[in-house]
């Protein structure tokens, strides 16, 4: 159709109606453009193009668009020359009732693909603005931009050649040398010491060749949309969540379409994985079908292998698992060998990890779609005792963010809970009322036993391991107790404590040998099994100090740790407490016993916990020795951590605390109370197996 100057005349000009937004509805009011700089375009469905800069440093993104005012875009504009005056609007653009689109067999399969209708190609002739394109053959092409609708033409603004829509630009993390120090470190862990993995996600996505289609706002196409918001919803987010704190979680993405191939296994969850996972928009090819049994039971062997690498581990230490399972329609194996193959697959997982397990399917596409199958596995997975959610995050962005940012803020509440030392149930704790200090013998209530009083020690080299001996004070005949402790640890209290004895002359007791701390549970509970209670503190303080004489004797080999030239000062040595138990008849009959070990003069001191504590003491003494100037303390934890490693991973000796005791040519560390975290969890109550070695 020709254009017509005098039909031209007779038309208003295009600001003085209302633009319609995409897809052909109308708008309910004109929308008015201001006459200044500042140019104001309609802000309807469409979205301005956005880039988003991810800084690791402050976790913030940083939007440059433009600031939206009163439901408008505002562009700031110095160029005078570009004014929406009436006398001189910006662009001559042909009317809508008199553009002819010359759709060629590719505009329509462009159109098709990416879901823009041919209104929608003349809502952006007609509001949108025009610049020259490339040349192409010797002929100049025309760019026509409308939100973030873009359509070319040929030289003569009638024949269409394609369009799309703007993406959203997402920009890589500047990765640091630090993030590829912690990024090494976490491969090693995942390869030697697979345990120590909190969680693992294992990503399934749908590249068949309809998530090529561009029909999700902001992205280029389907397949985009699912790698973008993965890595900023579900990556970042968690990323972000977790701050400086250094974890290790693993992450597999399996791409599915006519069979099952591997994009990324067991990567740690970093600004490394973000940066690959954001690449893959740019490189990701989707083809051929969607086929799911390959994809899913391809997850199924993923996590067996990694199941069977868990010896001697019980079910609450191993790290959760969430399978998701991302796709824009029914499979492309539908036979019913295919279902149930399926079904099979996710119940299997399901019954081996039970509420470890999270099953996430989401669907990505228009309303109508079919996701019968996705909403089918997650009920399989829910029936047989995993975790399971369906969300149809439709073509909508901001419901596939939605959906990854709620499965990132599971996975770290997921983390926190297995890297936390809570007990499973609720305990009582004593009435007790705390003293200051140590000291005021007279001052303090005391409790005397004097009935069938023995000393018992305990040594697991022999059966049964409970053996009596003398008293500390070979007068000794009975002893007296605080009513009212000292101190207070996490699961403990302190007592003064001392050995009585008859008095020479006259009736009575009196104090006999050096003053003593004994040790009771702070929770009612544990009155119940006292004997137990006391096995565990012996057992492990035993076994503290067997590892400790046999860390002492590597420092001493080692040559590095050799003092300095004109150095006489070598490493201190570290000692666990002997510990016993006095055992004694109390006013009713019942036999008791009450734990008891030296007390340490000094300044007492928590070096470390089980629960990833470590103290900063950057005020230490240091030593000069071959290896350089290093800090006392720091052999604390040379010694958690070689325990560790010579114990094949097993083990691991924390929660250390005691003091330095500084008196003599060589300072020694004096340690109690130690706690062990075991994978079988051998150690007592504060053996918190592998939630305290993750978290040290």
């Amino acid at each position: 159709m020709a254009i017509s100057p005098s039909a031209h005349q007779k038309r208003p000009l295009p600001f003085e109606s209302s633009p319609p937004s995409l897809g052909g509805e109308e708008t309910s009011r004109p929308t008015k453009f201001a006459k200044t700089k500042k140019k104001k375009v309609s802000f309807n469905h469409a979205e301005p193009s956005r880039v988003h800069l991810f800084d690791p440093d402050n976790g913030h993104g940083v939007s440059y668009a433009s600031r939206i005012e009163d439901n408008c875009i505002v562009i700031d504009d110095d160029d005078e020359s570009d004014s929406d005056d009436d006398n001189h609007p910006r662009h001559q653009v042909p009317l809508t009732e008199e553009l002819t689109v010359l759709s060629t067999i590719h505009g329509r399969q462009r159109r098709e693909l990416r879901d823009i209708t041919k209104l929608d190609l003349k809502t952006v002739m007609k509001y949108g603005t025009k610049s020259k394109g490339n040349f192409v053959n010797g002929d100049q092409r025309w760019k026509f931009e409308f939100g973030n609708t873009v359509y070319i033409t040929d030289n003569t603004c009638r024949k269409e050649i394609t369009c799309y829509k703007k993406a959203i630009d997402i920009q890589p993390a500047q990765i640091t040398e630090e993030m590829w120090s912690n990024h090494r470190k976490a491969l090693r862990i995942l390869k030697n010491d697979p345990q120590l993995c909190t969680t693992h996600s294992v990503i399934i996505i749908d590249q068949s060749g309809s998530m090529k289609k561009c029909d999700v706002n902001g992205f280029r196409s389907r397949s985009d949309a699912a790698f973008g918001t993965l890595a900023l919803d579900y990556i970042a987010e968690q990323l972000y969540q977790q701050g400086d704190e250094f974890f290790v979680d693993a992450v597999t993405i399996i791409e599915m379409n006519c069979r099952g191939s591997l994009f990324v296994h067991k990567e740690p969850m970093d600004w490394i994985l973000f940066n690959e996972v954001l690449n893959r928009q740019k490189t990701a090819k989707p083809s051929s079908h969607g086929d799911y049994v390959a994809s899913i039971e391809y997850a199924e062997n993923i996590i067996n292998n990694d199941l069977n690498s868990f010896t001697n581990i019980e079910l609450d230490d191993i790290p959760a698992y969430m399978l998701v399972l991302l796709s824009d329609g029914a499979p492309s194996d539908k036979r019913p060998e295919h279902q149930r193959r399926r079904r099979d697959a996710i119940c299997r997982l399901s019954e081996k990890l039970k509420s470890k397990l999270t099953v996430y399917g989401m669907g990505i596409g228009a309303t109508g779609s079919d996701f019968e199958q996705l909403k089918y596995l997650v009920d399989a997975a829910t029936q047989h005792g995993a975790e399971g959610q369906f969300n149809h995050a439709g073509l909508s962005p901001a419901e596939l963010s939605t959906t990854f940012h709620t499965m990132a803020t599971t996975m770290t509440t997921t983390r926190t809970g297995l890297l936390s030392n809570k007990t499973k149930r609720p305990k009582t704790e004593k009435r007790y009322t705390m003293r200051k200090n140590y000291n005021d013998v007279d001052l303090v209530p005391l409790r005397r036993e004097t009935k069938n009083v023995s000393r018992w020690r305990y040594d697991n080299r022999t059966r049964p391991p409970w053996r009596k001996v003398d008293f500390l004070n070979k007068d000794a005949r009975g002893f007296e107790v605080a009513e009212d402790p000292f101190g207070k640890g996490a699961e403990r209290l302190a007592y003064m404590f001392y050995e009585i004895k008859k008095k020479q002359t006259g009736s009575g007791y009196e104090k006999v040998g050096k003053s003593m701390v004994a040790k009771n549970s702070i929770y009612t509970e544990d009155e119940r099994s006292k004997e137990k209670f006391h096995t565990d503190f012996c057992r492990s303080q035993q076994k503290a100090w067997e590892l400790a004489l046999q860390f002492n004797r590597a420092v001493m080999k080692a040559p590095l740790l050799k003092p300095a030239k004109d150095e006489v000062s070598l490493p201190p040595p570290i000692q666990f407490l002997q510990c016993n138990v006095y055992e004694y008849e109390d006013y009713v009959g019942a036999t008791c016993g009450l734990l008891v070990e030296k007390f340490l003069h000094g300044k007492f001191t928590k070096f470390s916990s089980n629960n990833g504590y470590v103290r900063k003491d950057d005020g230490s003494a240091t030593i000069a020795l071959e290896v350089g100037e290093v800090k006392l303390t720091d052999f604390l934890q040379a010694f958690s951590h070689w325990v560790y490693v010579s114990s094949s991973n097993n083990l691991l000796v924390c929660d250390l605390q005691g003091i330095l005791n500084s008196e003599g040519i060589r300072p020694t560390f004096c340690l109690t109370d130690p706690a062990i975290c075991s994978k079988e969890r051998r150690y007592g109550k504060t053996d918190i197996g592998l939630s305290g070695i993750r978290n040290w």
